[in-house]
């Protein structure tokens, strides 16, 4: 029986192999309206003593917070006296700020400098460069207008899709047509501590970050860990960059529901996303109705600074449904390769390579970048129902189109399946009107890790929570073994510096020869996975943030099908 005290995330595992998935279920008072501070108080140690049950239940508590319907009139705020299944108000993390509406591509995020928050809690509006979308009548600078021949309706959604999926990750149950066809679209969204920390110090691209930027870097590679914590509310706190505890990024993934699924399945909202018309951006807004424009949740990565984590938590999860196979079943349904927990069903135990073609890869080495088995990228997919992506040609790596995702590089720990079960168990019951039972956590990082360079992760926890990704977000074999840095226009990864190219590590890196990306309490560390790959930001000073390392966002990015 699976059980844990609420907020303090203490869990008390008893594997009984006789229990069936719908005995298990974790208590429903530990999912409350706020995301609980810490995964483990001080005085247990914090998280460096969690275990990986402990992680995945705060995992699940930060899932549903976030899940929570937010108060009237304020982003970021969960309402207390609503229960978990309301309807009444869009959810917490819906109205966290995207990217641009802290990173505008001209101006600040704000209109009023006096006002509570910069204005964190104006309604969205979302500005890019006017130099790169163009100007139009009765909008301000920078703003886009409505892709002709469609009416816009309602207010401007909360979700604001302006990057296409990093990999190329598509799925073959999306409707081909019309634009953007099967392809996966994301969001990046920050939460009230992150807008404040920036807004407040003019580092959405009003003022430098380039002397506090090599600062820090330079702060965290001699002395192996993070500046202490900045105060969210002191603007001249600038000598370093460091989020203050209770910062939060997200990351979605959303794609357009086709006739196979079933929308009740789904978190659905409405999003917005763009195309390109006469050379310019211009948006749609999607239906909440209309099935043939019906957008669903796919996935969900969740990075939280916390007292006893200032490296960041991380968890993501995903939709269940997420990996199926090429053919339908004799029901005429999508057959699933994972059952709801992350377990492998009856078809899945069969498929043996994550990958057709398996793409296969040779690690760097000091002197020689990571290396595409040419032999084993071909003959191109087909896809059908499965997900799949383009792998472009990038230096040596050939054209492929397509590649089939069959199922994980990195199974998903039993212990995860385990916690997942009760999460979904227990949800099922809280909030039977809500789709939140049909997503799964997938992975987590909580402590930094370590491996040998340029071989395969071999340590005390599983390989799925060191190289902690989902396939949606990152399904190509290079993301789904991540360690170190990238390289090759990020289509290649490698353990040891760049030697070729200096300018690409900063220095000195006290793991010379090996890239140390993740540094905390005095040591370096060879990371993987979300830890590492955002541990990347760390080594350069921009506190494992991308988002305020690019700063300004110019305009959407619209990949044509």
């Amino acid at each position: 029986m699976l059980t844990c005290l609420a907020g303090a995330c203490v869990v008390f595992l008893a594997r009984i192999p006789s229990t069936s998935a719908d005995e298990i279920e974790i208590p429903p008072d530990v999912f409350i309206a706020h995301v609980p501070q810490d995964l483990l108080s001080e005085a247990r140690g914090g998280a460096a003593k969690a275990t990986i049950e402990d992680m995945a239940v705060y995992a699940w508590q930060e899932f549903v917070a976030l899940n929570w319907p937010a108060k009237a009139g304020q982003r970021d705020e969960p309402a207390d006296e609503l229960k978990l299944d309301s309807t009444l108000s869009p959810r917490v993390w819906e109205t966290f700020r995207g990217r641009v509406e802290l990173y505008p591509g001209t101006g600040r995020p704000f209109d009023d400098p006096k006002a509570k928050d910069y204005g964190y809690d104006s309604p969205p509006r979302y500005i890019y460069d006017p130099e790169k979308v163009g100007t139009h009548d009765g909008l301000a600078p920078g703003e886009i207008s409505a892709c002709p021949g469609t009416q816009p309706a309602g207010p401007i959604p909360l979700h604001n899709l302006d990057e296409p999926n990093h990999n190329n990750v598509r799925s073959g149950l999306s409707p081909k047509e019309p634009f953007p066809g099967q392809q996966i679209l994301l969001e990046s969204k920050l939460n009230r501590q992150e807008y404040v920390y920036v807004a407040s110090r003019g580092w959405y691209g009003d003022k430098s970050i380039r002397l506090p930027r090599k600062r820090t870097g330079d702060y965290v590679r001699k002395n192996q860990d993070a500046p202490p914590p900045g105060n969210m509310d002191d603007p001249e706190d600038t000598q370093y960059i460091s989020f203050p505890i209770d910062t939060m990024e997200l990351k979605a993934a959303w794609r357009r529901l086709g006739p196979h699924d079933d929308p009740k399945q789904f978190f659905v909202s409405r999003v917005r996303y763009y195309k390109i018309v006469q050379n310019k951006p211009c948006y749609m807004d999607s239906s909440l109705t209309d099935p043939r424009d019906r957008w669903g949740l796919v996935a969900l990565h969740v990075m939280h600074k916390t007292p006893s984590a200032p490296y960041f938590t991380w968890a993501t999860f995903e939709h269940v449904n997420n990996l199926v196979l090429g053919k339908l079943g004799p029901d005429g349904k999508p057959v699933n390769v994972e059952n709801p927990d992350g377990s492998y069903t009856a078809p899945g135990k069969s498929i043996m390579a994550p990958y057709t073609p398996n793409i296969q890869t040779l690690p760097a080495t000091v002197d020689r970048e990571q290396v595409f088995v040419k032999e084993s990228m071909s003959p191109p997919a087909q896809p059908e129902n499965q997900l799949y992506f383009h792998q472009e040609a990038v230096a040596d790596i050939p054209d492929i189109k397509y590649v089939v995702i069959n199922r994980r590089v990195n199974d998903i720990p039993e212990p995860i399946r385990e916690i997942n079960q009760g999460a979904q168990n227990t949800l099922r019951k809280m909030a039977p009107n809500l789709p939140l039972h049909y997503y799964k956590l997938i992975s987590i990082q909580w402590v930094p890790l370590d491996k040998k360079p340029g071989i395969v992760y071999d340590g005390p926890q599983s390989p799925a929570v060191y190289y902690a990704s989902n396939v949606i977000i990152e399904g190509p074999p290079v993301n789904q073994r991540f360690s170190g840095q990238f390289t090759t226009a990020f289509s290649k990864a490698g353990d040891y510096l760049n030697n070729e190219v200096p300018l690409f590590n900063p220095r000195p890196n006290p793991g010379d020869p090996v890239f140390f990306n993740v540094f905390a309490q005095g040591q370096g560390h060879l990371g993987g996975g979300c830890m590492g790959c955002h541990g990347f930001r760390q080594a350069y000073g921009t506190d494992w943030s991308f988002l305020l390392d690019r700063q300004r966002i110019e305009e959407p990015e619209v990949k044509p099908e």
